[in-house]
């Protein structure tokens, strides 16, 4: 069996809405961009069938992204969510299922003369999943019974799991899974997952019969050989489990030169399974047991309680490696919480009035087991997103996030999304039976936000790994989507992760201005990211920059004192109004970056300076985009020193070490100016700090040296100074 591995869930800078900045303040719209291209995909991929997809916005408390949502699908797996959610919520996260064992009768000398009585307690984790191998926790057992200074029970061993009621297979499933290892019979006394291992290997000789192994070997798996070992490699060997007991019959032949062959499969009637294993256990400690049913005892000697994972344990199992043991034994252990009675119907009760306590749609799921096996469980993608949502703002919403999987965990879910660069944005949940693949679970964004996501797919034509391909490029392309700026960010830690950075708001300006020298060039490298319906590029990019962006960005790393502060300082500056949209964009640096940010800069005024009045074309800049058009272009005076002069300032510099902002202006009509950039005198000497596009990066250069290569090209220059920003009170 595979071990488990719990999962730590990392501090997430992204999660449920940790960015400081006051996001009510921005009314942006869902973009429909991301929608059509997930459509767009998946009907590329020639998969066919029928696809669900809601995502769902934490921040904003919308969809983002909704197509099918509403109509019923079957979730396999998925179903796994529902009662994870609704077992924390019921339960402390450090609930622990216990078995009982009383140790009843007589002890003379080392004879106890009675019984041994073990009372399950719906404790899937008997096995190796905590230990080194299944029987270790039952020779446990074994030695707490040998403390008490017995080696011999004359007497019964009873087993009981009566803490479940109902039947071990469940009615909603098909005959057939019960002849497989995720369709093991439900048991409140459960070992080794109600499963063993069956190993057929080839004799040495022709025509002997092949070597048989039984993983573990309590004794209770009888193995019928009527398979031959013959020459060469092949291997055509089968297993047979029956109907109503645990015997197997191989058949077919295995040629001496061949592999092994390998089968995990069911027990039938787990609580004898675990009565077997018991006995081994003792055994192997030098207990003797004999069986002698007159010998039965009601006084109870001593008493046990075992335990091994708490509730989060069976969480994280049934939503990471999704068991459907585990997930049906939360089903039960539910039903058992709420309304005493350890039932599978009992437990779908108990989830509906838990979904309606969330404040759902308890129509919208039709729920027959925990797992989702059953191909009779439907659900409405909406109304599982929303169940995500509710569940990352829930007091255990962070155990719950943390119980999914992500990308490279052991185990089948942990398998899929492997090519996923950052695995610290998706936490998510797989679902797959014929023609069913769902994947629902948390895209954490790179501005804060936390998306809930359920997409699933019914009645596909392609293969089942074809298909779960197209879920997995869906999801990430999903996450990709809100994570536009995520590899900003990690620049941005990097760079506010320095020791011994500046305090003083112009100190930490220069600081970061000089930082990003060396950053290569890009003609409009941003745009509106997630809201892009016209410029959907990253509203902030590090890896690139033009000459706005890196004063902007430079802004933004000096007001910031973690990353994910950078973009929200950004934003004000490059947006009017209350809308992050093209159309709100401060295009025209004076009149509307300069003009909308009076609080931020001030434009210096110097001797000799003069003013021009320019109408900028704002309306043909609109049009050309499909935006409404204003009824008037706007009239804007921009106050400059004229050229020569400017060439003057800069040979004799006079306006003392400062770090002052500094903007071009054009003779062309229309415009305003044509590049930006700082001027630091600090040495003494302007010097200009800016993105050039003749250098490719950005550069440092002798600020008269470069205005005389613009003879002709510049009306003149245009000073402003930054301002501080206000205390954090004032």
């Amino acid at each position: 069996m595979k071990k488990f591995v719990p999962l730590l869930l990392l501090t997430l800078s992204t999660f449920a809405e940790a960015s400081p900045f006051p996001w009510e303040k921005w009314h942006t719209e869902p973009s429909p961009l991301l929608l059509r291209e997930l459509q767009a995909y998946a009907e590329s991929s020639r998969v066919g069938g029928n696809l669900s997809i809601a995502i769902y916005s934490l921040r904003h408390q919308r969809f983002e992204a909704r197509a099918n949502d509403t109509d019923w699908y079957t979730p396999a797996s998925c179903l796994k969510l529902i009662v994870t959610a609704a077992s924390l919520d019921a339960f402390p996260v450090n609930d622990y299922p216990t078995t009982t064992l009383e140790v009843a009768g007589t002890l003379r000398g080392k004879t106890l003369r009675g019984s041994l009585r073990v009372i399950g307690g719906g404790d899937p984790n008997i096995s190796d999943r905590f230990f080194g191998d299944a029987l270790s926790p039952l020779l446990a057992w074994a030695d707490s019974i040998k403390a008490l200074g017995i080696d011999t029970v004359l007497g019964t061993m009873d087993v009981s799991d009566s803490f479940f009621t109902g039947p071990r297979r469940p009615e909603a499933w098909e005959p057939h899974h019960f002849d497989t290892w995720y369709g093991a019979e439900i048991s409140a006394l459960s070992y080794n997952d109600n499963t063993f291992a069956l190993n057929v290997s080839a004799a040495e000789k022709p025509g002997a019969p092949p070597v048989i192994s039984v993983i573990p070997d309590v004794g209770y798996v009888r193995v019928i050989n009527r398979a031959r070992t013959v020459k060469g490699r092949r291997n055509g060997l089968g297993a047979t489990l029956h109907a109503n007991t645990t015997t197997v019959t191989v058949t077919g032949r295995v040629g001496v030169e061949s592999g092994s062959r390998a089968w995990l499969l069911p027990v039938r009637n787990p609580p004898m399974y675990f009565r077997a294993a018991l006995l081994t256990a003792l055994a192997q400690r030098g207990l003797v047991f004999r069986d002698f049913p007159s010998a039965r005892a009601t006084a109870v000697f001593k008493t046990f309680r075992f335990t091994t994972a708490p509730l989060m344990g069976l969480v994280e199992e049934t939503n990471q490696r999704s068991q459907n043991l585990h997930a049906e034994h939360l089903l039960r252990h539910l039903g058992k919480r709420v309304y005493g009675e350890g039932s599978a119907a009992a437990g779908i009760r108990a989830e509906k009035a838990f979904l309606n306590r969330m404040q759902l749609d308890t129509n919208a799921f039709d729920l027959h087991d925990g797992c989702g096996l059953s191909r009779d469980n439907r659900v409405k993608t909406r109304d599982l997103a929303l169940l995500l949502a509710r569940m990352a703002r829930h007091p255990y919403g962070r155990d719950y996030v943390g119980s999914l999987a992500m990308p490279g965990l052991d185990g089948a879910t942990g398998r899929r999304l492997r090519g996923f660069t950052d695995e610290n944005v998706i936490r998510y949940k797989t679902g797959s039976i014929r023609n069913v693949q769902g994947l629902c679970g948390f895209l954490f964004a790179a501005d804060g936000d936390t998306l809930a996501a359920a997409m699933i797919l019914n009645d596909f034509r392609a293969s089942s790994e074809t298909a779960s391909h197209l879920m997995d490029s869906l999801f990430s392309r999903a996450t990709l989507w809100y994570n536009k700026e995520r590899p900003a960010m990690a620049s941005a830690y990097k760079l506010l992760s320095r020791p011994n950075l500046p305090t003083d708001f112009i100190d930490r300006l220069r600081y970061f201005s000089k930082a990003l020298e060396g950053t290569p060039y890009f003609l409009g490298p941003t745009g509106e990211g997630r809201y892009g319906a016209i410029e959907p590029l990253p509203i902030m990019d590090m890896s690139r920059f033009d000459c706005v962006t890196f004063i902007e960005s430079s802004i933004g790393l000096a007001l910031s004192n973690q990353a994910s502060g950078v973009e929200p300082a950004i934003l004000p500056i490059r947006y009017h109004g209350d809308t992050i949209g093209y159309a709100n964009r401060n295009h025209f640096f004076v009149s509307d970056w300069l003009g909308n940010n009076r609080g931020r800069f001030r434009i210096l005024r110097v001797p000799g300076d003069t003013v021009v009045r320019k109408t900028l074309l704002k309306g043909k800049l609109l049009a050309a985009r499909g935006l409404t058009v204003p009824a008037s272009d706007p009239v804007v005076d921009i106050p400059y020193l004229p050229y020569e002069k400017a060439l003057q300032l800069a040979g004799k510099w006079n306006l003392g070490k400062r770090l002052l902002g500094i903007t071009f202006v054009t003779g062309i009509e229309g415009l305003d100016v044509t590049h930006t950039g700082f001027i630091d005198s600090e040495s003494g000497k302007p010097m200009l700090r800016h993105a050039g596009q003749l250098k490719g990066m950005v550069v440092e250069q002798d600020f008269k040296e470069y205005l005389e290569t613009r003879r002709g090209k510049c009306a003149g220059i245009l000073l402003f100074e930054f301002l501080p920003p206000p205390p954090p009170n004032g």
